[in-house]
């Protein structure tokens, strides 16, 4: 199921345990932490186990939304039902990159799960859901591609 989480275009499987999120790219930043902290809910509920975090649309993170997120967000969504979590990285934010890692150094202490870095979607959710279900990747996928792409204001 497709989800809109104020900035934040989602998707929820419970079957699979999974909840993808990726920003939506006309948002800007307007509302950061209302928008995680909308995913922080969704994740403290329990009931997901694996995550893929797509940043391709995230404008570049400033130093209130870098504290924001290791002071407020990191020990929310670190759960003890998440497995794994997908980091999909393009390759031209460099810099968001830059601050993923430090987050993740910074929060290490409260995450319990494995984290791997892709370049794009498809190997991420492979990684994720494929190898134990490529039928469930691939309705998830197609399920994503024929979703809005538009947050509604």
């Amino acid at each position: 199921m497709l989800l809109t989480l104020s900035d934040i275009r989602a998707q929820f499987d419970p079957e699979a345990g999974l909840l993808r999120f990726q920003w939506a790219a006309s948002a800007g930043r307007r509302r950061f932490q209302r928008s995680m902290s909308s995913v922080a809910q969704l994740l403290e509920q329990g009931d997901i186990s694996v995550v893929l975090l797509d940043l391709h649309g995230l404008p570049s993170l400033g130093l209130d939304e870098q504290l924001w997120l290791a002071a407020n967000w990191l020990s929310r969504v670190s759960v003890r039902a998440i497995e794994q979590v997908a980091l999909v990285i393009p390759p031209d934010t460099v810099y968001n990159q830059m601050v993923v890692e430090s987050l993740i150094r910074a929060g290490r202490h409260f995450m319990r799960y494995e984290i791997q870095f892709f370049s794009n979607a498809a190997e991420a959710l492979d990684w994720l859901v494929g190898e134990q279900n490529p039928a469930a990747q691939v309705a998830l996928e197609q399920e994503w591609q024929l979703g809005p792409i538009a947050v509604p204001e």
